[in-house]
């Protein structure tokens, strides 16, 4: 990728993902901070193709002023790479995102090319105009597609991308942009054009539907993050009787959720509860003296009938303050 691409990127990307980067969540925690709106979904699914397999929610401006978050704001890296970013885009991620949506679209390979079908949809408020002419100063070009301004880059250092492939950033509503590639972009706006989006899908409003009380949420096809999950080998077996999956958070003065899993059958489904029930029994006994470990193994509550499996987790107070003193000892 070319020194050019890669600064387009970054203007890009960052307008969407940097704001959750920096939280301590990601940092500290070792997963992403998603939160995510009303069970009905935010109005930003519209854009997301029918075909999706995996959509994600990030509520941007609750997880920042979260007390949470607050709590170890001190902790969070330098804010100098931050405040350059602002200065060259105008962009406050705190004070100017309000929520991010996420989807990988149709079947993509998520090893191979993931931008190929990564669509990244950001709400709130932008300086076009300034965005536009920083892009168009390291090789950007402004197009337009059905009357939506378009800004596209082409890595001239790399001959196997077609112009299919190139990064574009969409200005589809004054407050939202679309993040991708020229063809995920596009195919988020044909989506909201034509009502041929995830809104249709009942599959995976379904399980949007269910979730309750969280402010953070993500669903989809269990083989569409099968390969990238890096689950332990016992659960690994039993991930071919595995279809669908949520997960959902809810982030305020600490952190709760629930990861489900709908299996195939029931008696698929029985055999995972029994595996995941032998997981967590020896990940206890090896906790041995590590606080973190043990406060976090004995938050963990395996539940589910049917076809379904369940794992709701806390992290208590307790846990905040080992991580808080590991953090710091880290700083």
């Amino acid at each position: 990728m070319s020194n050019k691409t890669r600064y387009f990127v970054a203007i890009s990307g960052a307008i969407l993902v940097i704001g959750l980067g920096t939280g301590l969540v990601a940092s500290y925690m070792g997963f992403p901070v998603s939160v995510f709106s009303s069970a009905a979904g935010p109005e930003e699914l519209q854009y997301v193709p029918a075909d999706a397999s995996v959509v994600a929610y990030a509520n941007v401006r609750d997880v920042m002023s979260s007390q949470f978050r607050q709590r170890f704001r001190e902790l969070e890296p330098s804010s100098q790479d931050k405040n350059e970013f602002e200065e060259k885009t105008g962009l406050n991620f705190e004070e100017d995102i309000d929520s991010v949506v996420a989807a990988v679209l149709g079947k993509t390979d998520l090893s191979t090319k993931p931008h190929e079908g990564f669509l990244l949809l950001a709400r709130g408020r932008f300086q076009a105009a300034r965005l536009e002419a920083l892009a168009l100063e390291h090789g950007a070009v402004i197009g337009d597609y059905q009357g939506k301004s378009i800004i596209t880059h082409h890595d001239n250092d790399n001959t196997n991308d077609t112009p299919a492939d190139d990064m574009a950033v969409g200005f589809v509503e004054a407050d939202l942009i679309a993040f991708g590639s020229v063809t995920a972009v596009h195919a988020a706006i044909d989506a909201r054009r034509d009502n041929r989006n995830i809104v249709s899908n009942n599959d995976m409003m379904k399980l949007v539907n269910e979730i309750d009380n969280a402010n953070a949420w993500a669903v989809g096809r269990f083989d569409a993050i099968a390969s990238q999950a890096h689950l332990p080998a016992e659960v690994q077996n039993y991930m071919p009787a595995i279809s669908w999956f949520s997960a959902a958070t809810h982030v305020n003065g600490g952190v709760s959720g629930t990861l489900k899993a709908e299996a195939k059958d029931e008696t698929s489904a029985q055999n995972l509860r029994d595996v995941i029930q032998g997981v967590l029994a020896v990940a206890k006994l090896q906790s041995g003296n590590n606080a973190a470990v043990k406060i976090m193994a004995d938050s963990l509550v395996l539940s589910g009938k049917g076809k379904t499996v369940a794992v709701a987790f806390t992290v208590p107070s307790e846990l905040l303050d080992v991580i808080e003193g590991m953090a710091k000892g880290r700083k």
